[in-house]
């Protein structure tokens, strides 16, 4: 049998005469979106708040089993943002890419790893994209200086639905300093900043991560908001955790 403990009578009169002047404590809430089906787990996004309603964090979690079983004809995953948080970030959606054998360029990314590109651009627009020779003006209509990291520089050429594609040159892979496990990218299209992009290899995200990196800040925004200044892949129980932290009013 549990022990029942009692409280005091003078204690319990003050506890109940305090209600009137009681201040609740605000709650920081975390926005879930609809789980989908990846592998044999599920993913979904998230956004975190702070108690006064600014965001904090935007990312995904892969349960447990998303990682296994995944198709070699690769997956094009995309996950809404939880309505609440629709409009309180510059993101607009998160589209996660498997490659089972990875892209170009041969001997840097053609390792099986996931794209995982937090858009600034309307789904709809950016379905829109079509191959680079179709639209060579629009992919080679680069944002203006200031508005990507100074350091970065374009990789060829454009992708259909996603646009041009910018890599940091010490990165290990492209240095020549280490192979390809984890990177950051950036996006571009038609003049704008549209992505960024966690790119991850599989064999990484399975080898229970922890890592937290700085995100590179353009000295420019075209437009106000909340942007990150750090980017996280971790292992959180039985989950992988993927998201932009720190989040920022940025003008």
């Amino acid at each position: 049998m549990k022990k029942l403990f009692t409280i005091p009578l003078l204690a319990l009169l003050f506890l109940t005469g305090c209600g009137d002047n009681d201040d609740t404590v605000a709650v920081a809430p975390t926005y879930k979106g609809t789980e989908q089906s990846l592998g044999n787990g599920k993913a979904y996004s998230w956004v975190k708040f702070t108690a006064d309603n600014k965001p904090t964090s935007i990312g995904f979690t892969l349960t447990k089993g998303a990682l296994d079983n995944l198709p070699h004809g690769g997956v094009a995953l995309v996950l809404s943002l939880p309505a609440e948080a629709v409009g309180k970030t510059p993101f607009d959606h998160i589209m996660l890419d498997y490659l089972h054998t990875g892209h170009e360029p041969p001997g840097v990314y053609d390792v099986g790893h996931f794209d995982m590109h937090f858009y600034m651009q309307p789904l709809a627009e950016r379905k829109a994209i079509p191959v680079y020779e179709a639209a060579k003006a629009k992919f080679d209509n680069l944002p203006a200086a200031g508005y990507l990291p100074s350091n970065y520089i374009r990789l060829p050429a454009g992708v259909p639905e996603m646009g041009v594609h910018w890599a940091n040159p010490a990165s290990p892979e492209l240095a020549g300093t280490g192979k390809f496990t984890e990177t950051l990218i950036f996006g571009s299209y038609d003049g704008k900043v549209t992505f960024i992009e966690p790119m991850v290899t599989h064999e990484f995200l399975k080898s229970k991560p922890n890592l937290a990196k700085s995100v590179p800040v353009p000295a420019k925004f075209a437009r106000a908001g909340y942007y990150p200044m750090q980017y996280t892949i971790k292992q959180v129980g039985d989950d992988i955790q993927v998201s932009l932290e720190g989040l920022m009013m940025m003008q």
